[in-house]
């Protein structure tokens, strides 16, 4: 029975392009004004998600409202256009089981040749079919239907009450104080939303009043009706919201008024109505259009299931901020322990130009010095003859081994990179590793290697005139090559002191580097698989509780857990780091603060590590500052969330992960902070044991009771 209301109000909330289960409550409710037509609206989508249950429709989509959206506006733009009578009821039922079918294929169509949604062209087309076919028979009126008479707000001017007839439209509703209702619950979903729908009533209002000079009420209402639903799509539903959302605008609703006008001419004669014709085809057009750029940074397609416009937003950004850096292949440094990166990215002496892009590598002791005794020969140099390694998979394609290593201080610049490997990773991508030690080399052309084989030792051979290591990505197997800037996955630097975490991004000159080293037991805590289960008892402000968590994966293969309450983490788990990517669910559950606890989790243990991440504040921070400051979102972000993350030891070999996180605004919201803290421990068998965490409204702790995973499962069976 859930998940048959959830169908029923997940439609109405999709034709406002909302996700909210309350949405859809509301709108169901306020169709009921009239309620004639609010009840064959209701009709339209009982019967449409029943036959879809009935035929084995997908059920998420069901659930979703996606097949019932367009069923409730074509049985109320029936109601809303004609007189009820017994003949007329029964067609409708007709119609709304022929718009199923069509949304069912329109959806195949769009999505399979053009990757597009489609929208409300079910409901436009199937409209149509059902005037041309009705207009035989004589038994069928229409109602007198006159703007101007529908029921208005008395005390609001003349203007306010069009725009929110305007609104009303939407779900076929024909007085103001639908369309007030509308407004007020869209306020209450999207800060964002609602702003782009004054704007786009304003701007619709003032070029009809530029462009014509009597304009029809019905003309304004039509044609803001459908810059309305324009907004909503194009302003944060369908387009991320970024600097160009706004002249975005402005464009497509100069488009809806041609188009208005366009549409309303051609149908005349057939006593079409335009509706939402002109919606449908220029945010069609215009989505498909911005698929051909060849840069999508300022108006980024959704490519993630919807939410408010917010939500897009700090999803976006934060993904951006977090995994832009992300890479297909995931390399690592050439070398063991801690090396000093001597000469980065255009370097003082020989990283110029078209070889700019690569990295000098030293070891340094205890006295910031790279050689022990007076530096005089090559030995002395704590670099030299030290292990270098593959940083990735790939097979040796150039080996150079030959070339006698340099006395201290003198260079060969016949010879300029020395003893070298030039390894092929696949994907076009090449590294080489230079300046190698004389007869070091243990591979050969034609080998296959490995992430961290032993390949060679570090030496002095080249245009080197002390003991280093020279790497750089490059995009041929030529030796020598210009550089081609490719990031590392992960590694800890050191700086002024300070550990840190870098993930898929590049060494600086000056700071000091290292692989992360895979602890086992942190590595076994984060080793999720499918099929593993978990159950926890928690305590929530004094509340008991317990929860089932189970690892699966979805239809793209991304990895989650899911919990008994039906929220979603979504989890990537690469060779060195745990990342949570996104949370979908209910703030009280054990699965929101596991998911507080790990935004990025390295699986080696460093005393003194610190790292940073960031969370999406519409996961983080729930308050009426936010709210107030996404009224400004289409122009700055106000508020931003943050933790800052650590590894404590504990005895007998238990781990501790610690987070403070902070919320806090900026400019005009700079009064705004709000904090909290946690943590999250792990047993020395590599079990996460309890979970933890506080603030001034929230205590909570939870700990493990039962830990059931693919080896358990298979040593029961």
């Amino acid at each position: 029975m859930s998940f048959y209301l959830d169908s029923i109000f997940y439609s109405y909330a999709q034709i406002f392009f909302s996700n909210r289960r309350w949405f859809g409550v509301a709108a169901l409710l306020i169709t009921m004004i009239d309620p004639q037509i609010g009840l064959l609206g209701l009709m339209g989508v009982i019967i449409a998600n029943g036959l879809a249950i009935f035929l084995n429709f997908d059920k998420e989509k069901i659930q979703k409202g996606f097949y019932g959206f367009n069923p409730i506006l074509i049985a109320a733009a029936i109601g809303f256009f004609f007189e009820l009578t017994p003949f007329l009821f029964g067609i409708i039922i007709v119609f709304i089981l022929l718009t199923f079918f069509i949304s069912a294929a329109l959806e195949h169509l769009m999505a399979n040749v053009f990757n597009l949604p489609g929208l409300s062209l079910p409901f436009i087309l199937s409209l149509y079919v059902f005037l041309i076919f009705i207009s035989s028979f004589g038994t069928v009126y229409y109602k007198d239907i006159t703007f101007l008479s529908n029921s208005t707000i008395v005390f609001l001017p003349e203007y306010i009450n069009i725009f929110l007839k305007s609104f009303a439209l939407i779900l076929l509703q024909p007085s103001s104080i639908a369309g007030l209702a509308f407004l007020i619950i869209v306020l209450f979903f999207s800060r964002v939303m609602f702003i782009n729908t004054i704007f786009a009533f304003a701007v619709n209002f003032i070029i009809l009043h530029l462009l014509f000079q009597n304009v029809s009420e019905s003309l304004i209402i039509l044609t803001s009706f459908n810059a309305i639903l324009t907004a909503f799509a194009l302003g944060g539903s369908m387009i991320i919201i970024s600097k160009k959302t706004i002249p975005l605008l402005f464009i497509t609703l100069l488009f809806i008024i041609i188009f208005t006008v366009f549409f309303e001419n051609l149908l005349d004669e057939k006593m079409l109505p335009v509706l939402v014709l002109p919606f449908n085809f220029v945010v069609l057009s215009t989505i498909y259009s911005l698929k051909f750029r060849q840069e999508n940074t300022d108006l980024t397609l959704l490519y993630f299931n919807p939410g408010s416009p917010e939500e897009n937003y700090y999803y976006h950004q934060n993904r951006i901020t977090r995994f832009e850096g992300f890479k297909y292949l995931f390399p690592e440094l050439p070398f063991w322990g801690e090396w000093k990166v001597s000469q980065g990215f255009n370097g003082k002496h020989t990283h110029k130009n078209d070889w700019k892009y690569a990295w000098d590598f030293i070891i340094e002791g205890d006295n910031k010095k790279e050689f022990e005794n007076d530096g005089n020969v090559c030995e002395d140099y704590f670099c030299f003859d030290t292990p270098v390694i593959a940083p990735l998979d790939g097979t040796v394609v150039k080996v150079i081994d030959n070339i006698d290593d340099n006395k201290i201080g003198e260079v060969n610049i016949k010879q300029n990179w020395g003893n070298t490997i030039v390894i092929d990773h696949g994907e076009r991508l090449f590294s080489a590793l230079s300046h190698l030690k004389k007869k070091s080399i243990t591979v050969s052309e034609g080998d296959k290697i490995k992430k961290s084989d032993i390949i060679a030792k570090c030496g002095n051979s080249g245009r080197s005139p002390y003991p280093h290591l020279h790497f750089q990505f490059q995009l041929t197997d030529k030796i020598g090559d210009k550089t081609y800037k490719f990031p590392f996955s992960h590694f800890v630097y050191r700086s002024n002191g300070d550990l840190g975490m870098r993930s898929f991004t590049f060494p600086e000159e000056g700071t000091y580097v290292r692989n992360i080293e895979t602890h086992k037991v942190i590595r076994k805590a984060f080793d999720f698989k499918l099929g593993d289960e978990y159950i926890f008892n928690y305590s929530l402000n004094g509340k008991s509780g317990k929860e089932h968590w189970e690892v699966k994966v979805d239809i793209l293969n991304n990895m989650y857990i899911e919990n008994d309450n039906g929220s979603r983490l979504y989890i990537y788990l690469s060779d060195k780091v745990f990342y949570s990517t996104n949370y979908i669910g209910k703030r009280d559950s054990v699965l929101y603060f596991f998911y507080l606890n790990v935004i990025s989790v390295p699986f080696g243990y460093y005393e003194k590590l610190n790292w940073y991440d960031k969370y999406p504040i519409s996961i983080t921070v729930k308050s009426f500052v936010r709210y107030l400051s996404e009224f400004i979102l289409l122009f700055s972000q106000q508020i931003s969330s943050q933790a800052e993350l650590n590894w404590v030891e504990l005895e007998d070999q238990k781990f501790k992960l610690v987070y403070d996180l902070e919320n806090k605004g900026r400019g005009l919201f700079s009064f705004f902070k709000e904090k909290s803290n946690g943590e999250l421990v792990i047993s020395s068998e590599g079990e996460l044991s309890s979970i933890e965490t506080k603030n001034e409204k929230i205590k909570f702790k939870a700990e493990l009771i039962n830990n059931e995973n693919e080896e358990d499962n298979e040593q029961t069976k």
